[in-house]
């Protein structure tokens, strides 16, 4: 008889909803086979449970970056010497401000993460002892500048080699029209 109901006790348990309670009621030890929904949870049954569940989940596509931290992330890897494909790409003012920092600013500038490095070159916030960045603006302006000056120099060139040009022609042709003196 004893086997029997240790063979029942061992399906309810296995049941989990229903558990077998020893209680001390009007002097005795009763046990009681007792429904309840207080039954603590098998533990390993939910780790294998959230394991099979995070298995079969699809991979979440990373978060997009914000522009400040993609720019960051660009600049950093400008630094760097390194091409990052499919990012965001620096326009030429920021090359630009990044080619000119010297080997201690730029070390300065690294310290900092993707989004404070960006909210720098946007701008937004500058970084104390670090020169600020052109707009891109100030940057067309200045290579305008730097162009009109370059074709200036260069028309001067053209010009400055025909007058000389015309100079050493009149100067042959003064000595070809004079007479050789004997």
């Amino acid at each position: 008889m004893k086997g029997i109901l240790l063979a029942i006790a061992r399906a309810f348990a296995a049941a989990g909803r229903l558990s077998w309670v020893t209680v001390w009621e009007g002097g005795r030890l009763v046990s009681r086979l007792v429904r309840t929904a207080l039954t603590p949870p098998d533990p390993v049954g939910e780790a294998e449970a959230a394991f099979e569940a995070e298995a079969q989940r699809a991979p979440e596509a990373p978060a997009p970056l914000s522009a400040e931290e993609a720019w960051g992330r660009a600049a950093l890897a400008h630094l760097m010497g390194e091409e990052l494909e499919g990012e965001a790409v620096l326009d030429d003012a920021a090359t630009a401000y990044l080619d000119g920092l010297s080997v201690d600013q730029q070390v300065a500038l690294s310290r900092h993460d993707n989004a404070t490095v960006g909210r720098h070159l946007l701008g937004e916030r500058l970084l104390p002892g670090l020169p600020r960045p052109m707009t891109p603006a100030e940057y067309r302006g200045m290579e305008a500048a730097r162009t009109a000056a370059a074709a200036a120099q260069a028309h001067q060139r053209l010009v400055g080699d025909d007058a000389k040009r015309r100079h050493f022609i009149e100067v042959l042709d003064d000595l070809i029209a004079e007479p050789r003196a004997a």
